[in-house]
């Protein structure tokens, strides 16, 4: 087995998503196409960095902007996975890596904040990683979301845009080649009725979640799973209705059906919209921790960075408040005899007398 494949064989192994292996695996054949004829002996953290910087100016697209900061960001962390397995393997066999410092530089992780009028700190890759923009999440107005979900053309799809539109779940996929999750990856068993919840497979199939579904949904399943789905051979809940009926549904066909509705009502929306829709809603009405439990966010900071945010102009006029309850304070002044802080022998007094002019 070649050194790419015994990569993805680890990976896998590991339990990294489908989309972690591809692109990883896209990424390493990438750099090795471009090494040639070098060899991945030669390597070395010169060799990276010239790697990066063609990759990351775009030299083999036909565009003048290059490649986006997360981008690159992504092919330094796939080189620097796959370069650490190579020096581990070897370290057990006395191969070529054997000992060798991983050629993509790292460091240590650094805070992110996020916050407005300061500077990301640079991590991870050192001087080869790109600062990444920070692009604040698109959501929809409630009443435009509400309208899209009453608006969808069949049953099935205004149930599944209500569901997302009341627990902020992924939208998902349900895929022979990278698996299922999110919302489209629902089989019916995880429907639990008596606790009027579902169990979403979150992102990279990493756990199942359960999340509370509120009670405008429950007859919408009803009436799709009496009306549409019928007696179809497979544990998908949502399937397909036309030249893929019976089957589970995939996000294309069901993307495709959304994007007409909404073009119809001249409404600029994509499925994802709704998770960013309800979170901005959480956070600002439930706070951070509640809304990282209900959207599966591993960490808080995640929720932290793409929804509690304060814009410049929020600051600004918290701090024209400050400055104005300041200017309407009124202090009391006590008179307590004493010209100074501490009540110094009389030759003190008369020094400090003399250095501040009171005589």
């Amino acid at each position: 087995m070649d050194d790419v494949g015994a990569f993805v064989e680890r990976l896998v192994m590991l339990g990294r998503s489908s989309y972690t292996v591809r692109t990883y695996r896209l990424g390493v054949e990438h750099f090795i196409r471009w090494l040639a004829p070098r060899s991945l002996d030669d390597v070395t953290r010169q060799v990276v960095g010239e790697y990066i910087s063609e990759f990351g100016a775009g030299a083999d697209l036909a565009t003048e902007h290059g490649r986006a900061p997360r981008t690159v960001n992504n092919r330094l962390a796939a080189l620097a996975a796959f370069f650490a397995f190579l020096i581990e393997r070897d370290s057990h066999r006395a191969g070529a890596w054997s000992g060798r410092d991983n050629p993509v530089p790292t460091g240590p992780p650094g805070p992110a904040h996020g916050m407005s009028g300061r500077d990301l700190p640079h991590r991870g890759r050192l001087e080869l990683r790109r600062r990444e923009p920070r692009v604040l999440a698109r959501d929809l107005d409630p009443s435009v979301a509400e309208h899209l979900a009453a608006e969808q053309v069949c049953v099935r799809d205004r149930a599944i845009v209500t569901l997302l539109l009341r627990t902020g779940q992924r939208v998902g996929d349900w895929s022979a080649e990278h698996g299922r999750h999110g919302v489209l990856g629902l089989r019916l068993s995880d429907v639990d009725r008596r606790r009027r919840t579902v169990t979403v497979l979150l992102k990279g199939a990493r756990d199942e979640h359960r999340v509370p579904v509120t009670g405008d949904w429950w007859p919408l399943l009803d009436e799709y799973l009496a009306t549409e789905r019928g007696q179809a051979d497979t544990s998908a809940l949502w399937v397909g209705r036309r030249q893929a009926k019976g089957r589970p549904l995939r996000y294309p066909a069901f993307e495709a059906s959304f994007r007409a509705t909404a073009a119809r009502l001249g409404v600029h929306a994509t499925p994802h919209m709704f998770r960013h829709t309800v979170a901005q809603l959480l956070v600002d009405t439930a706070g951070l921790h509640v809304a990282q439990q209900i959207l599966g966010h591993r960490n808080v900071s995640t929720t932290a960075d793409a929804y509690a945010y304060v814009d410049e102009k929020a600051m600004l006029k918290a701090l024209v408040e400050v400055a104005r309850r300041q200017r309407s304070a009124h202090l009391t002044v006590v008179e307590s005899g004493l010209r100074y802080a501490f009540d110094y022998a009389p030759e003190t007094i008369a020094a400090l007398d003399d250095l501040g002019g009171y005589r």
